[in-house]
């Protein structure tokens, strides 16, 4: 009998889909220590998914197993420590239909409907978000197991770099949101549910654009009320604080559901990788989101010349929240700056679940 991780995956997989259909929520899953994620999205009522389907899914930044190497490994390679969920695209293939099949049972279908579900050839991941070019985010040796067929939404670099491998049918780049560009209905395309949209957040500050955010906008819940429009932020590296402020400019407005900023403070010599926790914060604060979850902070084993000269500086929310308050004395309780009481933070360990409620 398997007992592996895939397994545990999938139990934990079915018991939260059920739930997050129950209440028609997003559901965010983490399928390694480092960031990698699977984004379920329940179908609006009235937008049914095609065959039946009940969950849209977006695969984010995929690496599974092996080495990832940028340039050449003598210059920079690394591998994960902690096992991901699961090892191959098939294996979450097969948990995704698994969670379909489990909440089709639970629907009044008839047994046919079942037998089509069970027996189609469906990919069940619906589509593809890759943040950066680099190979732990843009991935060959996992993109390649995925179905040509799979629409890929990806920053312009990468995007050239998935051409350049001829694995997909459609690869889009992520078009900007921006002053001149506010509208997230615009960043959808004939290859998404016209309820949901994906974009991207850059500054001009940073050419290379290593600093940048993904937005996933979607509209769900009951018909009977007006549909919101919510957000999900993914920046695995951080991005400049300052820079979520257009969402506040978005038309129509976007209430930010959850934050994807990892806490550890990552630096190549003086260059600052990853932003870390105090960006974090004030990112948490402008955004306004209701969830906080880190990501990208798997301590992973490295080789290379590269790895000489990073250095990591690992914060924990309580350790910023106290560095804050010896820097600025005094905190009120109805100040913007006080404990963040109205915020889930999470810290996800690999093929852990979070329900957005």
């Amino acid at each position: 009998m398997n007992s592996g991780p895939d397994l545990h995956l999938k139990t934990d997989l079915q018991s939260a889909v059920s739930k997050a259909l129950q209440l028609g929520r997003p559901l965010l899953t983490h399928l390694n220590a480092d960031t990698s994620w699977v984004l379920s999205i329940p179908y609006p009522e009235g937008s049914p998914g095609p065959a039946s389907r009940h969950v849209y899914n977006i695969l984010i930044d995929p690496w599974l197993q092996g080495a990832q190497s940028d340039l050449a490994a003598w210059f920079s390679q690394q591998w994960h420590v902690v096992d991901s969920s699961v090892q191959t695209i098939s294996e979450l293939t097969s948990c995704l239909r698994d969670v379909e099949n489990f909440a089709e049972s639970s629907s009044p279908v008839s047994c046919e409907q079942n037998d089509a579900l069970e027996h189609q050839s469906l990919s069940y991941i619906d589509a593809v978000v890759i943040s950066h070019e680099f190979t732990d985010h843009c991935n060959f040796e996992t993109l390649k197991q995925l179905q040509p067929a799979t629409p890929v939404f990806a920053t312009k670099k990468a995007a050239q770099l998935i051409l350049s491998w001829r694995l997909f049918d459609k690869v889009h780049p992520i078009s900007c949101l921006s002053k001149l560009n506010h509208d997230w209905r615009k960043t959808s395309s004939e290859d998404l549910p016209s309820w949901l949209g994906i974009a991207r957040i850059t500054t001009n500050r940073d050419a290379l654009h290593f600093h940048s955010a993904i937005l996933i906008t979607f509209r769900i819940g009951p018909e009977s009320r007006e549909r919101q429009t919510e957000g999900i932020v993914y920046t695995p590296h951080g991005i400049n604080a300052d820079d979520l402020k257009v969402l506040q400019q978005a038309s129509p407005p976007i209430s930010v559901l959850a934050l994807l900023h990892g806490l550890h403070d990552i630096r190549l010599s003086i260059k600052r990788l990853n932003l870390g926790a105090h960006n974090a914060l004030r990112a948490q604060r402008i955004s306004g989101s209701k969830y906080w979850v880190s990501t990208h902070d798997e301590i992973k084993r490295a080789a290379g010349f590269v790895n000489r000269f990073l250095k990591r500086k690992v914060w924990t929310i309580e350790d910023v929240l106290k560095e804050e308050r010896r820097e600025k004395g005094r905190i009120e309780v109805d100040s913007p700056l006080a404990d963040l009481r109205d915020v889930h933070f999470a810290n996800l360990g690999s093929g852990e679940s979070l329900l957005l409620a």
